[in-house]
């Protein structure tokens, strides 16, 4: 038979996260979900803001809207678009495009705003969340009746 584990030693090998890493758990934590509302994704992302420039933070992807929120204590934007709202999602730059913030994602709004939101080209990051918003955006191109299918009245 194993010897068991002591707690002592589970807890100690635990390391606590850093308060950066604390931070970035807890930028999107508070963030309230309607009835039926999923978080899909969350990542780490650059909004290009046409009036302060590229702003860092973190975007979540539910199930029926997009939620952007800065970390840059300077510069506090948020970004709460539902996903119906949405009229174009376009890849912007590729794996060769050069420069600072070329690479990432456009997304056209039926209410008038262009949204760009630049990524790290490592990984297929721009990839993961362009699938989601295009399949929960436009809901009917994949079998989908809408975000609140689930709901039990």
């Amino acid at each position: 038979m194993a010897s068991p584990v002591s707690v002592y030693n589970i807890l100690e090998s635990h390391t606590p996260p850093t308060p950066k890493e604390s931070l970035k758990m807890e930028l999107l934590s508070d963030v309230s979900l309607l009835p039926g509302e999923e978080r899909i994704t969350d990542k780490d992302i650059i909004y290009i803001c046409p009036f302060s420039g590229a702003v860092k933070g973190k975007v979540l992807i539910t199930n029926y809207r997009l939620y952007f929120r800065s970390s840059d204590a300077d510069v506090t934007v948020t970004l709460d678009v539902p996903l119906g709202a949405i009229s174009r999602v376009e890849k912007m730059g590729g794996a060769s495009s050069r420069g600072e913030n070329s690479y990432g994602l456009d997304i056209t709004c039926k209410d008038m705003r262009n949204l760009r939101f630049a990524l790290k080209q490592e990984g297929h990051s721009r990839r993961d969340i362009f699938e989601v918003l295009f399949r929960y955006a436009f809901p009917l191109s994949h079998g989908l009746v809408n975000g609140f299918t689930d709901i039990k009245a």
